[in-house]
């Protein structure tokens, strides 16, 4: 994984040293893989550069690997990451490179909100002004008034996220901050201000996935880590067409097939890696995996329930909020975290205790296209 925030590289050199880095990792420099799935929204936009999957697979002298490109929005990573999962799994691959990247500033932050946009309603949101912060200020506004929350609640959210991500040297965002700074901050769309809101950042984060016969012939078991479950499900495009604006179905759907595939409950995970674009969608998130009762997952933020030594610890290295969120790339980050927690490689503050199992929730729209990762220690 690269550093996230508003780097120099270009979009290819992004992926090309989180790919050779995953590479590398895997003991596989001399192997010859026989895919490159790469997962990226919008880079014909952001950089005008596009047929990315053939760009990167030429560029790291992996031809004739099969290349594709994956895209389901802000899950993307995730989904891409299923993909190669399911190569292997239908026996049509043993080595397969999954790389995320985008490159979101080389345009200004009102184009790239438009850009974003269009993964949105155009009929029912996007033609009225809507963007994904308006759309999480309404869903908050609502969560406030069915459950009572204050805004000075939802103002721990992101400071622990700022807390964690101040220990990832990794993340976007290194600065601690406090329930002052967050209300004081200016109002995107409220009652969100600009500290409730994940940044636009460039980055780049791979894995590479093998099959069991592949793993041993690396020699890399005692570093391996298993996919266990994976479960994608969606919901309809517009939020106005919903069951629910304090619950996102796809979500609940995705991790039924998740840990149904698993054979785990709830109750197995160690740490959890949940997608908070915006503030009020951790609670969102906790609530329909099924951590907290609906309205009471702010009780795990107030206990320590979810921080790093609480027996849910939950983005522990910042999340989208500090860690940053390169759109293509986040999926496949929240997975390399849980990596590393398995593994115990965590910088030393963020590593939960006997980490053995962790759960990865990518968001794709505005909360319709949903992935929900499970791995494990071999």
């Amino acid at each position: 994984m690269t550093r996230f925030g508003r780097l120099e590289e270009s979009i290819v050199e992004l992926a090309r040293w989180a790919s050779l880095e995953a590479i590398r990792d895997a003991h596989a420099d001399d192997e010859r893989l026989d895919r490159v799935i790469v997962a990226t929204q919008n880079p014909d936009e952001f950089t005008g550069r596009g047929h990315l999957s053939t760009l990167v697979t030429d560029d790291l002298g992996l031809v004739p690997a099969a290349a594709t490109r994956v895209e389901t929005g802000p899950s993307s990573g995730a989904s891409a990451f299923e993909a190669g999962v399911a190569f292997i799994g239908a026996g049509l691959a043993d080595l397969v490179l999954v790389v995320g990247v985008e490159k979101m500033s080389e345009v200004d932050r009102g184009t790239a909100s438009s850009i974003l946009a269009k993964m949105m309603s155009y009929e029912n949101e996007t033609v009225y002004g809507g963007t994904p912060a308006t759309l999480a200020a309404l869903i908050a506004r609502r969560y406030m008034h069915d459950y009572g929350l204050s805004r000075e609640d939802l103002a721990l959210i992101p400071v622990k996220a700022h807390q964690n991500g101040s220990h990832n040297p990794l993340a976007h965002f290194r600065k601690v901050i406090t329930v002052d700074s967050v209300l004081n901050a200016p109002v995107v769309a409220s009652p969100l201000t600009l500290f409730d809101c994940c940044p636009t950042s460039d980055g780049a984060a791979a894995v590479v996935l093998a099959s069991e016969e592949v793993m041993h012939r690396l020699g890399v078991r005692d570093r391996s880590v298993r996919v266990l479950g994976v479960g994608h499900a969606t919901d309809h495009m517009a939020v106005q067409h919903r069951l629910s604006l304090t619950s996102l179905s796809a979500t609940v759907n995705a991790a039924r097939a998740a840990l149904g595939m698993a054979r785990l409950s709830i109750k197995d995970i160690d740490v959890w890696e949940l997608h908070d674009a915006f503030s009020i969608l951790e609670l969102i998130d906790m609530e329909d995996l099924g951590l907290a009762p609906r309205g009471r997952a702010i009780d795990l933020l107030r206990d320590g329930t979810t921080s790093i030594d609480g027996t849910a610890p939950v983005n522990t290295t910042g999340g989208l909020k500090s860690r940053g969120h390169p759109t293509g790339a986040t999926g496949l980050a929240q997975i390399r975290d849980l990596v590393t927690q398995i593994r115990g490689e965590a910088p030393k503050p963020l590593q939960v205790c006997d980490a053995e199992i962790g759960l990865s929730h990518n968001i794709g729209g505005f909360g319709n296209n949903m992935v929900v990762t499970v791995i494990g220690r071999v």
